[in-house]
C-alpha cells in the first residue's frame, strides 16, 4: 500500500517530536502557530495517552506552561530532543493526521502501531477491547501475535476519543492459540483481515518488512520472476531483484528484495518509495532467514546474474586503473567492456535494459 502524505505543515515540530535535536527558535514558532490555529485542541485530543509526555517535554523550555492555554512567547531554556519512545511515534502520527486533513471520527488503519511494551496503540491512545463486558488491552508478544488475556468471548475493538469509548470495528472471528495464551489472528467486519500486529508503517520498506515478519505472512507473498538491472554498473555488485505482492489492510503492497548470491541477502525496497531501502542490518533475523530459504536459491544458477558477476570482476580488475563502486564514470565502464572485451558484446547486450540505460555506448 502506497500512501502519499502531504508535506508536513510543521516540519521543525515534526523533527523534534521524532526525537531529533530541535532548532528551538523555529520549533517554537511552529508551536505558536499550531496553538494559535484551529487544530491545536484536536492535536491534544489525538495525543490522548501521550498528552502528559508532550507537556513534560515542553516544560524544559516553558517551566510554567499551561497546556490548554499555552504561551510560547518567552523561552526559558532550549528544547531537548524528545526522549519518550511512545511520544516519538504518537506525535508524528498525530501531525500526519492533521496534514492529511482527516476528520477526527475517521478511522485510518495506518495510524495503528505497537508500543515498545507490546501494547497496540492508535495515534496517541491505547487500543482496548471488550470481552464478556470486561475491558482488556490488545498486546503483541515477541512473535508479533495479538492477544487478549483470558478472553473467551466475542470481542469488540474500540479506542478512547474525547474521554469516551468509540467503537472502531467488531471482531467476529478469533483463532485460539493455547501456546501463547491468546489469539493468532482476527477478522474484522468491514475491514481487510490481517494477521498479527501492525508493528510498523506499511508505507516504508523497513516497516513493511517488520510487519510481514511479525505476522508470519512471508509465505503469502506472490513473488515474481527475478531479474538483473543495470544498477550493478555503479555498485559493481551482482544483484538479483525480485518483486513480490502481498495483501495489506486496504489493498496490496509491492515489495522488492535484492540478493547478491545464493547466500547473501541484499536490501528490500518498495515500488515508488525511493532512497528508503531496508538494509540487511535493519531486517529481523526471521526475514533474512526466509529470504535465504526462498529467494537466494534463485541466484544459484541464474544465467544473467552469472554474467553480471563476470563483468563486475572484469571491471574491478581493469588495467591500468580498476573501477570502484560508486563514481560518475558509468558510461566509461560499459565502453571499457565493449572495447577491451569485444567477444563479450553479445553477453553484455543480453542483460536487461543495459542498452536503454547506456545507449550512447552501443
Amino acid at each position: 500500500m502506497s500512501t502519499h502524505t502531504p508535506p508536513a505543515p510543521y516540519p521543525h515540530l515534526l523533527r523534534w517530536l521524532s526525537g531529533e535535536t530541535p532548532d528551538t527558535a523555529k520549533t517554537v514558532v511552529e508551536l505558536a502557530g499550531l496553538a494559535g490555529g484551529p487544530h491545536y485542541q484536536r492535536f491534544l485530543l489525538d495525543l490522548e495517552d501521550e498528552r502528559d509526555a508532550f507537556h513534560t517535554a515542553l516544560l524544559v523550555a516553558f517551566p510554567h506552561l499551561d497546556l490548554d492555554k499555552p504561551d510560547f512567547s518567552a523561552v526559558a531554556h532550549p528544547l531537548k530532543p524528545v526522549a519518550s519512545p511512545t511520544l516519538k511515534t504518537a506525535g508524528p502520527v498525530c501531525l500526519a493526521s492533521l496534514a492529511l486533513g482527516e476528520a477526527r471520527d475517521v478511522f485510518n488503519r495506518a495510524h495503528l502501531w505497537t508500543a515498545p511494551d507490546g501494547v497496540l496503540r492508535y495515534m496517541g491512545g491505547t487500543v482496548h477491547g471488550t470481552s464478556g463486558g470486561r475491558r482488556v488491552r490488545f498486546s503483541a508478544d515477541a512473535g508479533g501475535r495479538l492477544y487478549v488475556a483470558s478472553a473467551t468471548h466475542p470481542l469488540k475493538l474500540w479506542i478512547r476519543k474525547n474521554g469516551q469509548d468509540a467503537t472502531v470495528q467488531h471482531i467476529f472471528t478469533v483463532v485460539a492459540d493455547p501456546g501463547a495464551g491468546g489469539y493468532t489472528a482476527f477478522s474484522a467486519q468491514g475491514d481487510t483481515a490481517w494477521e498479527g500486529s501492525p508493528g510498523g508503517q506499511l508505507t516504508t520498506p523497513q516497516g513493511l518488512v517488520q510487519v510481514i515478519t511479525k505476522s508470519g505472512a512471508f509465505g503469502s507473498i506472490a513473488w515474481g520472476t527475478p531479474y538483473c538491472t543495470a544498477g550493478w554498473v555503479e555498485s559493481l555488485m551482482p544483484t538479483l531483484s525480485t518483486r513480490g505482492t502481498i495483501a495489506v489492510p486496504g489493498g496490496t503492497a509491492t515489495i522488492g528484495q535484492n540478493v547478491h548470491s545464493a547466500q547473501i541477502v541484499g536490501s528490500a525496497w518498495l515500488t515508488g518509495v525511493p532512497n528508503l531501502d531496508c538494509k540487511p542490518a535493519d531486517m529481523p533475523a526471521q526475514w533474512r532467514a526466509d529470504v535465504v530459504a526462498t529467494l537466494c536459491p534463485l541466484a544459484a544458477n541464474h544465467a544473467q546474474l552469472r554474467l553480471v558477476k563476470e563483468f563486475c570482476d572484469i571491471l574491478k580488475s581493469a588495467t591500468p586503473t580498476p573501477f570502484v563502486a560508486g563514481g560518475t564514470d558509468l558510461a566509461a565502464r560499459i565502453t571499457y567492456l565493449l572495447t577491451r572485451h569485444p567477444n563479450r558484446r553479445a553477453d553484455l547486450e543480453s542483460l536487461p535494459r543495459i542498452k536503454e540505460y547506456y545507449k550512447q555506448c552501443f
